[in-house]
């Protein structure tokens, strides 16, 4: 039962003031960064449950400095008393973390970051990495063709 909880707990985005416009493309990267991984317990339907609370940053930052954004918060990934304590342990000594766990709260930081990022970085005027076009079927995205006028 892995991710059974998201938390936002800070965004800010900021767009810089610019004396002119930068010259040549605009580069844009996204960064998730887990911060620390510890053990805590979280009141369930059926009383109190042990879980990991996965603290992260999502940073978004252009190049040249045009604006910035960034997302804080917190993953609780819900898994066994032992699959808990071999991850603390692999944080704590700075190992390389379990593949399927770190997959798992990456992909889920990116999934949900990812769209609450483009929708702030849109609000301010900056340029966005995609358009806002989603298909629950690839193939439909394909097939999708612009309207003409």
């Amino acid at each position: 039962m892995p991710i059974i909880n998201f938390n936002i707990t800070k965004a800010e985005v900021e767009k810089k003031k610019l004396e002119k416009a930068p010259e040549g493309p605009v580069s844009f990267t996204q960064t998730p960064n887990i911060v620390s991984i510890k053990e805590m317990q979280l009141s369930g339907p059926s009383g109190r449950i042990n879980v990991l609370d996965v603290e992260f940053d999502f940073l978004s930052k252009y190049e040249p400095e045009v604006g910035s954004a960034s997302i804080k918060g917190n993953v609780f990934y819900q898994e066994g008393e032992e699959f808990r304590k071999k991850i603390v342990e692999q944080w704590e000594g700075k190992k390389p973390l379990d593949t399927a766990f770190f997959d798992e709260v990456i992909n889920g930081i990116n999934a949900k970051c990812y769209v609450f990022s483009m929708m702030l970085i849109k609000e301010l005027g900056l340029p966005i990495a995609t358009p806002f076009r989603y298909s629950a079927s690839p193939d439909a995205a394909k097939a999708e063709k612009p309207k003409k006028k």
